[in-house]
């Protein structure tokens, strides 16, 4: 599967306490090739790399929960302006959300786990902005079944 950007999507990766610049290109390139295997087409995403604190922050002011956690995922409202996507004339992107990915919890693997692992929250994130939830036990097994399926795809 070709690592290269898909041209109709955007996908900014940015690094918010500017410690986990290092993974902002693997990030990139992780997460083009999900959307690629999800087939998604003229959408932007973006990912802002945190660490527990500033996630616990984000966790706490969204989400009530004054903890840190590994991925946030936030759908983005129906016709929010993005002047950024309209560029080019007739740009038809839509922006599906924003994704943040606590990088202290993906250092806490080496190796190849921790490329999994990268995986793993990546895709979790990802069909968060694509409408999957885990809130009940059918809807659980649906979200984990489908990324068991985007993960065999990615490893291949």
């Amino acid at each position: 599967m070709p690592s290269t950007v898909n041209k109709t999507n955007k996908i900014a990766v940015s690094d918010v306490g500017k410690k986990f610049k290092k993974y902002e290109s693997l990030i990139k390139k992780q997460a083009v090739k999900i959307v690629n295997v999800l087939k998604i087409k003229n959408s932007a995403i973006d990912i802002f790399l945190t660490s527990n604190g500033q996630i616990r922050l984000i966790n706490k002011k969204f989400r009530g929960k004054n903890k840190p956690t590994n991925i946030l995922s936030f759908v983005e409202p129906k016709n929010f302006p993005h002047p950024e996507l309209k560029i080019r004339k007739n740009s038809k992107k839509i922006f599906i959300g924003e994704i943040y990915l606590n990088i202290d919890k993906v250092k806490e693997f080496t190796g190849s786990k921790e490329h999994l692992k990268l995986n793993e929250l990546l895709t979790h994130g990802l069909l968060h902005l694509l409408g999957y939830i885990h809130n009940t036990k059918n809807d659980r097994i649906k979200m984990e079944k489908k990324e068991k399926w985007l993960i065999g795809k990615l490893d291949n």
